[in-house]
């Protein structure tokens, strides 16, 4: 489609042509509204009776509540999945009509009148539009776009299909809970109800902003992201461009017991080139099964049935936080999917980039491990008189409330707090506290076991809330450089809560004893 486009206004450049009285191509090789209505009828002919074909089957990233407007959306991880299993997709009046839904997951973490929801969210969703195709081509990139700009009027419907579990997160709404219960309805009821309404519009939202399909000519790279974007600019992935094409270029998040899907690889891609790095949180498991194998499994599992064990080679582990690993797969006889599930007794979720290119760099096969990081350089900002330093992690102290201003616990309790420290340059972790249950202002005076270089800074102090359901973010402080000074140092560092403008959860105590 693209190709045809181009060629029918010849060479096109940044540069606008010569006038003359024969020229009618001049929009497609300028301004940001793309082509003139007859060529934009022409793409949409062209393209319905492909697009089923490459859609049904394919799982749609979903994102979180934290996510970025523009190209940087491309770097946010996805935290659920929409399986299309149908789709419907004709031209009327010049216009591409599309109808497509299938089944979906996503991670569901609401508060909303005293009770609580977080969980993964089975759904069903559908949605429909009109649109137009257009197209623009920027010479000084050599990139070309193509916009899918709905008409207003986009329908989305999700329905949730799971059990939606709402917990009470005060005495109140327990007693409030019970009253609703006997009124015949439930907390769990309405919020489903909630997730339904909430869910479907912002799933219409999304798609009222429209697509942007980018080609890059000379990488031969094409890519996809919800929202228009500029013409000339791609979207940005996690792994940055290299020069050549890949096929797969993704971050998500799973939470424990959940599930991640990636893909497809066409069987066609031959032997291909697997990178992938833990970015945060526990460890996870990477396994490569045939497309049609994990089809049949999900379709038993969302018609109530037991699945029998889900065939497929694992072919990373990822343990280490910031140990980037890069694996030669062989090829497949079948398109395949790359299925991510955390480490069993996994609490927190785990969070990691990975990208598929085919297999054009030689590369060292294995089945897991890690490549040894570049040595690290030391920090700027640090003091030259001190190689290393001693860190103590005095106290905490923790406020009455969590970020949403509601208890810590489900009765009113206090939190069961350990700290986690990491270096956020070396990607490892190198020290646990013990739990300590029911403080708010817990005492821990315990020196990490040996010295920390310099170069490890910045650490990352990461608060926990002990729990039953899955341990909880308290807060997060980071020991930069500057605070390595050349003497001892007591410092009170304010833990924050993660996400923009979200409010301080308390302060930890430290000290720092520089070594020469």
């Amino acid at each position: 489609m693209l190709g045809l486009s181009l060629i029918g206004c010849g060479d096109l450049r940044y540069a606008e042509p010569e006038p003359t009285a024969s020229q009618e191509c001049a929009p497609t090789s300028g301004g940001e509204e793309g082509t003139a209505d007859e060529l934009s009828e022409l793409m949409a002919e062209m393209i319905a009776p492909r697009i089923c074909e490459r859609v049904i089957g394919s799982f749609i990233g979903l994102p979180g509540e934290e996510t970025h407007e523009g190209p940087a959306g491309g770097r946010d991880p996805s935290v659920g999945r929409w399986w299309i299993r149908r789709c419907d997709a004709q031209v009327h009046d010049g216009r591409l009509q599309v109808v497509f839904g299938g089944p979906g997951w996503t991670w569901l973490d609401r508060e909303s009148t005293g009770f609580r929801v977080r969980q993964y969210l089975r759904f069903d969703a559908s949605a429909s539009f009109n649109a137009s195709l257009h197209i623009g081509y920027d010479g000084r990139t050599r990139i070309a776009s193509v916009w899918l700009r709905p008409q207003p009027g986009v329908r989305a419907v999700i329905e949730p299909t799971g059990l939606v579990q709402a917990e009470a997160t005060s005495v109140f709404s327990s007693m409030l809970g019970g009253l609703l219960s006997m009124s015949g309805e439930s907390a769990s009821d309405r919020a489903r109800a909630q997730a339904a309404a909430e869910g479907s519009g912002r799933l219409s939202e999304k798609l009222q902003a429209g697509f942007t399909v980018t080609y890059q000519l000379d990488t031969e790279q094409m890519d996809f992201m919800l929202g228009q974007l500029p013409r000339g600019v791609t979207p940005e992935r996690p792994y940055e461009p290299t020069g050549s094409a890949w096929l797969l270029n993704e971050r998500s998040t799973v939470w424990p017991g959940g599930i991640d899907v990636l893909g497809p690889v066409p069987e066609d891609a031959g032997q291909v080139t697997l990178d992938l790095e833990l970015e945060e949180g526990g460890g996870a498991l990477v396994r490569r099964v045939c497309a049609a194998d994990l089809h049949a499994w999900l379709e038993a599992a969302w018609a109530g049935q037991a699945p029998q064990a889900l065939d497929g080679a694992t072919v990373a582990t990822l343990g280490e936080a910031h140990a980037p690993q890069r694996l030669a797969l062989s090829a497949m006889t079948c398109p395949t999917l790359l299925v991510v599930t955390t480490q069993e007794g996994a609490r927190v979720p785990a969070t990691a980039r990975y990208r598929v290119t085919s297999a054009e760099v030689p590369v060292r096969t294995q089945v897991e491990g890690a490549t040894t990081p570049s040595p690290a350089t030391t920090s700027p900002g640090a003091s030259s008189a001190a190689r290393s330093f001693r860190l103590q992690i005095r106290s905490l102290v923790i406020e009455a409330e969590d970020a949403e201003g509601d208890d810590w616990d489900v009765v009113g309790g206090d939190p069961d707090p350990y700290v986690v420290v990491t270096s956020v340059r070396e990607g490892r972790e190198l020290h646990r506290t013990p739990i300590i249950d029911d403080s708010r202002e817990p005492r821990y005076d315990q020196w990490l076991p040996s010295a920390v270089p310099v170069s490890a800074l910045p650490i990352r102090l990461v608060v926990y809330d002990d729990d039953v359901g899955g341990d909880e973010v308290v807060g997060v402080a980071i020991i930069e450089a500057s605070h390595v000074g050349a003497t001892n140092a007591d410092l009170t560092l304010e833990l924050g809560a993660r996400g923009a403008g979200a409010r301080r959860t308390g302060v930890v105590r430290i000290r720092i004893q520089p070594e020469r």
